[in-house]
This record gives structure tokens, C-alpha cells and sequence, in this order.
């Protein structure tokens, strides 16, 4: 590496030290944006937007691997996940524009506030009892994370469909009450149908991987379930696909 004394940065020149001023802005931000995840705070300590995004873009970008493994990327980004400290001023324009939903009777989707080939960012907005009916995120992984409130969730595993792909059986691998702070997870195959129902007022922050995109969004779908377990059996349940 070369060497520079202190009479190599007195001689630089005038165009050459705008330059490195300009760019300072730029590399200060980069560098917080990177130390915020690895170095600069200690190893469990909360993390910025831009570090979690940061963090999140590299994981997801593993998919592409043959090695690749959904349950190990769920685990790391989970970690990460439960790290991202929710009252960071990159994630409150998210927040302002789903509480603008508040009295619509309906749960508020702020979708994509942030977008990458390999992921997307989604903002969920329930009030008490709206609730989201058993669906399911083909090919995809999921990483939800509970910013404020109390909701509960239910997630199924397919466990036989007719022919005709109508009729189908699930099923139920958990039933939990997910607290602020606390994160489910889904991959391709496992816990992928879920259904949630919000107990009071809930924010959530999920993470996909591979991001929605047209096709994904065309062979999703939405289940009629029968709330009583098929021939007795209390965690299988027969279902109907819309």
C-alpha cells in the first residue's frame, strides 16, 4: 500500500480537495450504515433502517446458492430482525402513512417501503379483531415480525390435496399469541398457510424472500377451512381452496 506523509495531503489540489470534501457526506454515511451492523455497537445492540436493510439484502442474496438452506436464513434473519429498532426516523413515514387506515374497518397493507430483487418490506396495520384469512406465499419465505401489539397467529403445513387441487388437508404445526417484539417465520414448505387475528391495536414488519412479483401473486392462495379437526383429529383440517 503506498505510504502518504503529511506533505502529500498539503499539496493536493484545489479540485482534488473539493472532491474529497464532496464525497465525505457519502462515506460517512456509508460507513455508519455498515458499522451500525458489524463494529461500532455492541453485538445484540439495535440497529438502524439502513444497517437492517443492509444486513437483510446480504442474507437474501444467498438464495441464489445451491447450498442455500431457508431454515438457516430464517434463523439469521430473525436474529436481525429483532434487532431493528422500530422508532428509527427511516421507518416512521411507514408508520405515519398506515395510522392515516385507522377506523376503515379493514387491515392496512403499506406494501413494499422497501424493494430489492431478492426481498421486499411490508408494513401491516390491524386493529382490534381484523384479521387475515388463511392464504398462503408460494416458493417464498417469510420473517414477521411484531413492532407493537398483541396478535394471534396460525400456521399449517399442507398435508394432502386432491387432483383437482380444490380440496385440500392441513395441517395446524402452531397456534401462538405473538407480543411486541417477537417474530414468526415461514419457509416454501413449512408453516407456510397462516392465518392471523389481531387481539388490539398491531403493527407488523414483514419480510419476504424472493419478493412478491406478478406470478407469485397469481398462484397464491386463499383457504376456506373447516373449524372442526377431520374424522376427530384435532391438528388436521379439511379446507377449500377459493
Amino acid at each position: 500500500m503506498d505510504e502518504y506523509d503529511r506533505r502529500s495531503f498539503i499539496t493536493t489540489s484545489l479540485p482534488g480537495l473539493l472532491g474529497v470534501t464532496m464525497a465525505l457526506p457519502a462515506l460517512t454515511a456509508f460507513a455508519t450504515r455498515a458499522n451500525a451492523f458489524q463494529g461500532r455497537i455492541k453485538e445484540n445492540g439495535a440497529i438502524n433502517w439502513d444497517a437492517f436493510l443492509t444486513a437483510i439484502e446480504k442474507e437474501a442474496a444467498k438464495q441464489h446458492l445451491d447450498n442455500w438452506s431457508e431454515n438457516d436464513y430464517i434463523k439469521r434473519a430473525s436474529a436481525i430482525m429483532k434487532r431493528l429498532n422500530i422508532k428509527d426516523p427511516g421507518l416512521e413515514a411507514a408508520f405515519l402513512n398506515a395510522e392515516r387506515g385507522i377506523g376503515n374497518k379493514r387491515v392496512d397493507f403499506i406494501p413494499m417501503i422497501e424493494k430489492k430483487k431478492d426481498y421486499h418490506v411490508t408494513l401491516l396495520q390491524f386493529e382490534e379483531e381484523e384479521e387475515i384469512s388463511h392464504h398462503d406465499h408460494p416458493e417464498m419465505t417469510g420473517v414477521i415480525l411484531n413492532a407493537t401489539g398483541e396478535i394471534e397467529v396460525w400456521n399449517y403445513d399442507m398435508l394432502a390435496e386432491r387432483e383437482d387441487k380444490e380440496d385440500v388437508l392441513l395441517l395446524q404445526t402452531n397456534h401462538t399469541m405473538l407480543s411486541k417484539g417477537q417474530v414468526s417465520t415461514l419457509t416454501s414448505k413449512e408453516r407456510n398457510i397462516h392465518r392471523l387475528k389481531a387481539k388490539k391495536f398491531t403493527q407488523l414488519i414483514d419480510i419476504f424472500a424472493p419478493p412478491y412479483d406478478k406470478q407469485k401473486i397469481a398462484d397464491s392462495s386463499w383457504f376456506d377451512v373447516d373449524p372442526e379437526g377431520y374424522k376427530g383429529q384435532l391438528e388436521i383440517y379439511q379446507a377449500k381452496r377459493r
